[in-house]
């Protein structure tokens, strides 16, 4: 059964339901945890200069991780982390190399938090983890 398992929170209900549905994996199997948040960043031009800018701040990434440690550890899970940083678009990847990194033996992520429109301009973090992970991914549905 599962013994390295990569939790990917966001700090909304659906991280949260990652979480619950980790902590349980884990006290079943013995599993250990490693928690990551990655902080979305975005390529912002204006036709001359840009950059490249996260839309969160590093406290409130590090933030989301101290929280979803304190919670598994409650429960009795043995649970380290990290906040990454990367471009939206790449994010599904950034969860694939670390769990392979990590020799991560199951994924588990929340679904999409897009529609209408968004979900049009957006690609589906869970999806691209699911096309491209050689390892067991867990999509992780709540009720949100």
């Amino acid at each position: 059964m599962y013994k390295n398992i990569l939790a990917a929170v966001d700090g909304t209900s659906h991280g949260a339901g990652v979480l619950d549905t980790v902590a349980s994996l884990a006290g079943l199997t013995g599993a250990a945890v490693h928690v990551i948040h990655i902080r979305p960043a975005q390529v912002v031009t204006d036709g001359i200069s840009g950059g490249v800018y996260t839309t969160e701040e590093a406290a409130e990434g590090r933030q989301v991780v101290e929280e979803a440690l304190a919670r598994l550890r409650a429960d009795g899970v043995s649970a380290d982390g990290e906040v990454d940083e990367g471009l939206r678009e790449d994010l599904a990847g950034i969860l694939v190399d670390r769990a392979s990194a990590l020799g991560s033996d199951l994924i588990a992520v929340g679904p999409g938090h897009y529609s209408g429109i968004s979900a049009l301009l957006h690609s589906s973090v869970s999806r691209g983890v699911a096309k491209t992970s050689p390892v067991s991914v867990l999509l992780v549905r709540t009720e949100a």
